[in-house]
């Protein structure tokens, strides 16, 4: 392959021309064969997408806006599927997306703009584009929550959105995809929208504060038929029924995720979903039976505390309601994405439950927001209904959807993990590591590959996922300022100089990307690939979380920060993993690969539109 000569009065050090990103995706795809390299996943937060116009506060992957971004980071990182994080109902006091619901889509990630479209029958107007709510955000790069919940917020639109629909003929495309909606989603699309009615009627969003009867619509399996009845008529201050405008909103949200999963793959990147193992407190009214009363799931957050969580599922009743439950939930997951990650799956197999503490009826709570309570002295014998849930019905919702085992990820990190990877033993899933914890002798590629005695070693590369960290964990750059013991192993496996990658911070982040290639399977979260520093979550705490955005001029952020050392330079990454693999050797693929890799390292034209200037007329 021929690559095109750079015109000496060009600065050396940009983002790609137009012709060099063609070049450049060539090149990259011959680096992926040699390496052999499958799936390279980016984890995003739709709250992390930006938003170029209109934007309310927070991002949304069913925007135009996510489909632009991840050609970027398809171009350049060399992404072929993105890890969507739970898309589920959140509110203005819970915004962890882990707490969402477990069937609801979030009405916050619906996309307003499309709304005016024809292919939904322009259910919103250009002037409604012109609200305050659409236009009053200057602050891009954190989530603005207050805005999003604000009384003439994402709700007020989609009421005025509902509205013009209830107008529509009943002969109308709209109305006909809203009937076979409800008829093909009917396990819980009515449900969870009579707890918007019942949280109305009490006054109250949370079901503690409700009267007995409607605590309890669904303590038995068929539900108080006449209560619900009752709910079906109960309308708000504005005159809708409620139960078919949350109905009308889960639609909507529907219709918008299934286009965006095919523009997606459209562009040959897979989605997959983060099937968490928490539900929510609307999932535990509408399936009461399923669920222990008084448990729930938790872990320990140390100093012998222990933090409750989620309602927690009846492992008794796992053949029964709960098992129905479970399948359910994952069989509507796998029609949505065409994979998943597992959340915490080792709660499936070797549970921790909890008994919450409460003071006077209350939940008691520490300084940092975390429920407390005990855990129990007697944990469920799950014992090989461990191996039943993952197999019989993870993976039967999933194959019965079309996803093949090998895209469904299994988180087995902390917890009671070890002691849960029997059971997914030859079920051809794939297991999620993470190099964070990395060092000498654990949390490296070759150790998972290594012949031992340890239950996370004898892997093929294709059995496991590895990334610098999850969600929860530091940020890349975070864990570079205080990781030079790292920089050990990574000579060694990598063979590069030892005291170069102590003494450079920068290199010793191109290290721990590059580590990643040297195995099949790799992800990194938005912020590490971006080169951002900030986290996505700290646990156990309630300040500042759930609210990084990218910036608007994401692709200049980009390049900006590969000039600094910063985020992934995937060509660099390729390089360094085949000369792993050479024990160190260059070849024309590593001098190719170094050529584009230098190209990003300096400052220049930070953008291809700024590249294709000054190159063209220099």
């Amino acid at each position: 392959m021929k690559i095109s000569a750079i015109n000496n009065t060009a600065v050396f050090g940009r983002a790609f021309t137009t012709k060099e990103k063609k070049e450049y995706e060539k090149v990259q795809q011959e680096a992926r064969q040699e390496l052999g390299t499958d799936k390279t996943t980016a984890t995003i937060f739709d709250f992390s997408v930006p938003t170029l116009e209109h934007d309310t506060g927070i991002g949304t992957s069913f925007s135009n806006d996510a489909q632009e971004m991840s050609e970027l980071l398809k171009t350049m990182c060399g992404i072929n599927s993105i890890q969507l994080q739970p898309q589920g109902e959140i509110s203005d006091f819970v915004k962890s997306p882990y707490s969402g619901t477990s069937f609801s889509l979030g009405m916050h990630i619906i996309d307003l703009t499309k709304l005016k479209d024809k292919s939904y029958g322009k259910l919103l107007t250009e002037e409604d584009m012109q609200s305050p709510y659409m236009n009053r955000v200057t602050n891009h790069e954190n989530v603005n929550y207050d805005n999003v919940f604000s009384e003439d917020g994402q709700k007020a639109m989609l009421k005025k959105a509902y509205k013009n629909f209830t107008e529509l003929p009943s002969s109308s495309k709209m109305k006909k995809e809203f009937e076979k909606f409800k008829q093909e989603n009917s396990y819980w699309v009515e449900k969870d929208a009579l707890y918007e009615a019942a949280a109305t009627v009490n006054g109250s969003d949370d079901m503690r504060n409700w009267n007995e009867r409607d605590k309890n619509i669904y303590a038995s399996k068929e539900g108080d038929k006449e209560r619900i009845a009752e709910l079906k008529k109960v309308t708000d201050k504005d005159g809708n029924n409620i139960v078919e405008f949350e109905e009308f909103v889960q639609f909507i949200a529907d219709k918008q995720q299934k286009e965006a999963k095919a523009n997606f793959n459209k562009k040959g990147i897979d989605i997959y979903g983060d099937g968490q193992i928490g539900f929510s407190q609307k999932d535990y009214w509408a399936h009461k039976s399923a669920f222990y009363p008084n448990y729930e799931y938790g872990c320990d957050i140390g100093d012998g505390k222990y933090s409750c969580w989620s309602p927690a599922i009846n492992y008794d009743e796992i053949k029964g309601e709960a098992g129905e439950l479970l399948y359910n939930k994952f069989d509507l997951f796998f029609k949505r994405y065409d994979g998943g990650r597992i959340d915490a799956a080792w709660q499936l197999i070797n549970p921790l439950i909890c008994e919450p503490w409460h003071n006077n009826g209350n939940p008691v709570f520490d300084n940092n927001g975390n429920k407390l309570g005990r855990k129990l002295d007697h944990q469920p014998k799950v014992e090989d209904n461990g191996k039943h849930i993952i197999n019989d019905i993870i993976l039967k919702a999933a194959n019965n959807n079309g996803v093949s085992n090998d895209k469904v990820f299994l988180e087995l990190l902390g917890g009671n993990s070890y002691d849960s990877l029997d059971a997914v033993k030859n079920l051809g899933t794939t297991l999620i590591h993470i190099t964070r914890y990395g060092g000498g002798n654990w949390g490296r590629v070759k150790y998972y590959e290594a012949n031992g005695d340890n239950k996370y070693q004898n892997m093929k590369p294709g059995d496991y996922t590895i990334g610098p960290g999850t969600h929860d964990d530091y940020s890349l750059l975070e864990q570079v300022e205080n990781g030079k013991e790292r920089a050990g192993y990574l000579s060694e496996d990598l063979h590069l100089d030892k005291k170069e990658l102590e003494q450079s911070q920068p290199k010793l982040s191109e290290a721990v990307f590059a580590e990643l290639f040297t195995t099949k399977n790799q992800f990194a979260t938005l912020p590490d690939m971006i080169g951002s520093k900030r986290r996505i979550n700290v646990p156990n705490t309630t300040e500042g979380n759930w609210s990084y955005r990218t910036s608007q001029d994401y692709e200049h952020e980009y390049f900006e920060n590969l000039s600094n050392g910063k985020g992934l330079n995937a060509a660099d990454a390729y390089s360094k993993a085949i000369k792993a693999k050479q024990n160190g050797r260059s070849s024309v693929l590593t001098d190719k690969l170094d050529y584009f890799a230098n190209i990003l390292r300096q400052k220049g034209p930070m953008t291809t539109k700024e590249a294709d200037k000054i190159i063209l007329e220099a």
